[in-house]
């Protein structure tokens, strides 16, 4: 069966994801066995694959739980551009592999990457969570609630059904991912030392 096709715009790039639990659904707490409210949507590619923005503005927000009971690796983006019609909008995405390499207040464009997919945190395998609200709402904070009045329809935004067990492509273009900062303790000692020599020989 043919993958389904994005409408608008999605987390992953010209890589096939699965939705493993649709957007706002009563689902079976496996630590506990008990219902419990899912306010995002869970996909999933075949791996850990690379995470791009869904909005143009800034990081809002960021940081890691990694506990048991966290949210692992996670990045809250704003868009903040006050002509822009999604103003206010904001994306959170949870279990992130890697804590995303930004600081908040910093620019985001649309398409940008962020962090690869991952499992930390409250995770039973790798994915991505996604939820969605207007912080224009909320004095600029995000507002865990039970109301889905409060959240923004994240299948809808993305243009795709919120159906478990549906595959979906989008075709659109992929910037360049940066290459990681190497700072002073990523620096290959053994090749320090083996200059240190070199340049000790050229002087004798």
């Amino acid at each position: 069966m043919a993958d389904n096709v994005v409408r608008n715009i999605a987390p992953f790039i010209n890589d096939r994801f699965l939705i493993t639990s649709p957007w706002w659904n009563i689902r079976t707490d496996p630590a506990t066995g008990k219902p419990k409210l899912h306010r995002g949507l869970d996909i999933a590619t075949s791996g850990s694959k690379p995470v791009y923005s869904m909005l143009t503005g800034i990081v809002h927000s960021l940081g890691s739980e990694l506990g048991p009971t966290g949210r692992g690796n996670w990045i809250i983006i704003k868009d903040n551009d006050e002509n822009s019609p999604t103003y206010g909008y904001a994306t959170l995405y949870l279990h992130l592999k890697n804590k995303p390499d930004f600081i908040v207040g910093q620019h985001i464009n649309v398409g940008d990457f962020v962090a690869y997919e991952g499992s930390t945190g409250y995770s039973t395998g790798i994915h991505l969570h996604v939820e969605m609200q207007d912080l224009n709402r909320f004095d600029n904070k995000w507002h865990t609630s039970d109301e889905q009045s409060d959240y923004i329809n994240v299948p809808e935004f993305m243009g795709i059904d919120n159906v478990k067990g549906t595959w979906w492509i989008y075709n659109g273009t992929v910037p360049p991912i940066p290459k990681p900062k190497r700072g002073k303790n990523n620096s290959f000692k053994w090749v320090l030392y083996a200059k240190k020599l070199r340049d000790r020989r050229l002087k004798y």
